[in-house]
Order: structure tokens, then C-alpha cells, then sequence
């Protein structure tokens, strides 16, 4: 099951989808709402109302357990589904320079949040302040965007059972490799999928990508047999 990022589509993970659709896998991707137009989410939504939609989809086509991979928000989603109650419902995850990890902050973060709260205070316009994500949103998902950013997933990747690949780009600059890093201490027996290029090198470094994933999935297969 391909989990898209945020802002992207069931088209995301085209390529891997049709690659493995043509090797014979069973695939499923989706767009999240309220990306690809699928409909508005309510405002009050948060990220464990994105894995019960997920869960729900599982259920519709009649899957118990899939190989969950995602990609940066995605990736958010196949953790806490990996971690929580219904972490049975993975059978594998293949995390795709993922979010969760809250990022560090240097001295020029905290200039520029003190440049906004001073810009903010003089009625000044802070829109550059904002991340290009949050300002192409419609105003009714920029709380639901901002609370799922916001949550911090370090701690719940102890609780991820579950075979788990972390296949990260050299180059990523959104979620750098420090938290592939990060991850790989604290999910037991995970792995590490080198791809050459950047947040979304999957598409970048495709070839490595779909061959590396088809190995561990046929590893993963073989050690649950």
C-alpha cells in the first residue's frame, strides 16, 4: 500500500505502482484527503483520523495485513499505524525519508521566529514566514496541517515491531538523513535503503528504489513463512 506525502496524489508513487503491478503484486494507493480531489477531511482531524482512513481502505478491499510504504507524511501515517493499536495491520514498512522526528533548531531559527513574533507585533505582513505547504492550503485544513507537523512520533518508533526499511536520499533537506539516522536507533532490526537524490528521490533514484524494495519484501515473505 503506496502512502503519498503531503500535497501529493494517488499518482505519487506511480512508477513503483505499475512497476510492481506488472511483476504480479497486489498494490493499493490512494489519495489522502483533501489531496487528488478526494473530498475535504473535517477541520478537526488529526493524524490518527488519516490511519483509520487508511485502515478503512484496507478493510474495503478486503486486506488483514500490507506492506505499508510511505513517504514523508505517509510515512507519518505507516508509523503510527505500525506503533498503535492496530500495528498488526502492517506486515512490513518501507519508510520513505519519513516525517515524525521534530527537527533541530539552530541560531537561525530563532532569529527568524524573533523577526516574526517582532513582525507579527507591528502589524506587520508575516506571510513569508510561513512554509509554502501551509499557504497553498484552504484556510479550513491549515489547523488539521499544523497539528500533524507539529506532533513529534520519536517516541512511538520503540513501538514499531514490524520488518521496517528506512530508504532516505543523500541529499534530502526536509527530512534530512539525521533522521534516518535517528530512526534506524530506534526501530529494532531496521534497515537502511541508500537513495541518490532528495526528498523525493524514489522518483529520482527509481530503479534503485523498486529493486531494493522487491528484495526485502521477498526477504520479508520468506522469514513470515
Amino acid at each position: 500500500m503506496f502512502l503519498h506525502g503531503w500535497g501529493g496524489s494517488v499518482r505519487s508513487f506511480g512508477g513503483a505502482f505499475d512497476w510492481f503491478a506488472a511483476r504480479g503484486r497486489t498494490c493499493l494507493a490512494f489519495s489522502f484527503p483533501p489531496f487528488g480531489g478526494s473530498d475535504m477531511p473535517p477541520e478537526d482531524w488529526v493524524l490518527r483520523d488519516y490511519s483509520a482512513h487508511t485502515l478503512a481502505l484496507l478493510d474495503v478491499f478486503g486486506i488483514d495485513r500490507a506492506v505499508l510504504v510511505g513517504h514523508s507524511f505517509g510515512g507519518r501515517v505507516a508509523i503510527d499505524i505500525a506503533s498503535g493499536s492496530d500495528r498488526r495491520r502492517a506486515a512490513a514498512l518501507a519508510l520513505v525519508s519519513a516525517a515524525g522526528i521534530r527537527p533541530r533548531r539552530g541560531p537561525a531559527y530563532a532569529l527568524r521566529r524573533l523577526r516574526f513574533l517582532y513582525d507579527r507585533k507591528k502589524g506587520r505582513d508575516v506571510t513569508k514566514y510561513y512554509s509554502p505547504d501551509w499557504l497553498a492550503l484552504p484556510e479550513r485544513m491549515r489547523g488539521v496541517f499544523a497539528r500533524i507537523v507539529s506532533l513529534d512520533l520519536t517516541d512511538r518508533l520503540r513501538g514499531i515491531g514490524c520488518p521496517t526499511a528506512l530508504m532516505w536520499g543523500d541529499r534530502d533537506t526536509e527530512t534530512p538523513p539525521y533522521m534516518c539516522r535517528m530512526m534506524k536507533r530506534r526501530i529494532r532490526g531496521s534497515e537502511i535503503v541508500k537513495l541518490r537524490g532528495g526528498h523525493f528521490a524514489y522518483a529520482e533514484d527509481h530503479l534503485t528504489f523498486v529493486t531494493s524494495l522487491a528484495d526485502l519484501i521477498d526477504k520479508w515473505t520468506r522469514r513470515s513463512t
